[in-house]
């Protein structure tokens, strides 16, 4: 979404403020702001891959998945971009392999994004994955700038054979933390933010050709809380899992914030200069306006309303 062309200018004297452009209409002003629906959904993937001594068939396995989970994406004709972290809070979080952020643009994406998923095994236990989120995540640390856009959706997908031992970034209670993440990322952006998990099943955890995996309770709560997929990491195949994270991920923007509170009633919606009696709410507490469904890609949307004018 590109920013809106209305921007509000405080000024003292006899009007409180006003947004640029607007116009005089009695008592208030009339005020337009113009949003432009993204051409092609935006998706920011981050994989935390466990890399303890008991994960070099899961790595390898998660390998084999990677061009399904590619050509899902593809097929919705996502702006990608995807990164990997392990679990291991000795890499602070950071993206690793190289190029450590892989576009939609990269030829060669699979075989890069097989070679990062590769983070090795020789972590000690335990793992903490949702505290590696945390630190990569961390915006005032900037160790990953460019990774999260403004624009993206973000999906985080877990890849664990054990459960998640978490606590010396996101304190006593790191599923809340965690979950508390998710949520402000999503505020922050206006996109969706999930988790995903490749886990030990629940509740008694499983055994496959790679061995034994305990169950990653942690990992399946926050998936579960955040509307994300979980599928076990004792299976024979990821492509299913990796197609169906790569399906659920992408979302058109459907939010799209005011600079300003609209008096009531006042508000009128055009996608593509066609006026929209229904199919939106404004979000007063935002304020936003919320489409039931995405306009369509590069559509123009034009919010119109009036700001009561204070007098002094």
């Amino acid at each position: 979404m590109t920013a809106a062309v209305a921007a509000l200018l405080w000024l003292g004297g006899c009007t409180d403020y006003f947004v640029d452009g607007a116009t005089v209409e009695g008592d208030s002003e009339v005020v337009s702001e113009t949003f432009t629906q993204a051409p092609l959904p935006a998706l920011d993937v981050l994989f935390v891959v466990d890399s303890t001594g008991s994960m070099a068939e899961e790595q390898s396995g998660l390998g084999s998945a990677v061009g399904a989970f590619i050509d899902a994406l593809d097929a919705l004709a996502t702006r990608y971009q995807i990164g990997v972290i392990s679990m291991d809070l000795r890499d602070g979080g950071a993206l690793l392999g190289q190029p450590w952020i892989l576009t939609s643009e990269d030829p060669d994406v699979v075989a890069h994004l097989v070679a990062n998923l590769a983070v090795g095994t020789a972590s000690p236990p335990p793992s903490q994955g949702l505290d590696a989120v945390a630190l990569a995540l961390d915006a005032d640390d900037g160790v990953n700038v460019g990774f999260r856009r403004d624009s993206a959706s973000l999906q985080v997908v877990f890849v664990s054979d054990g459960d998640d031992a978490s606590g010396d970034v996101l304190g006593d209670d790191p599923v809340s933390a965690f979950l508390g993440l998710l949520a402000a990322e999503a505020t922050r952006t206006g996109h969706a933010a999930r988790a995903s998990a490749l886990i030990g099943d629940i509740p008694s955890g499983c055994r496959g050709a790679g061995g034994t995996a305990l169950p990653g309770d942690r990992y399946a709560e926050v998936a579960q809380l955040s509307g994300g997929q979980i599928a076990s990491i004792c299976a024979d195949d990821f492509t299913e899992i990796a197609e169906s994270i790569g399906a659920t991920s992408v979302e058109w923007q459907v939010r799209f914030p005011l600079q300003a509170d609209p008096v009531d009633g006042s508000l009128t919606v055009a996608v593509d200069g066609v006026r929209q009696e229904s199919g939106w709410v404004v979000d007063e507490d935002a304020p936003a306006v919320v489409f039931a469904s995405p306009p369509p890609p590069d559509s123009v949307i034009t919010v119109s309303y009036s700001l009561a004018r204070t007098a002094s």
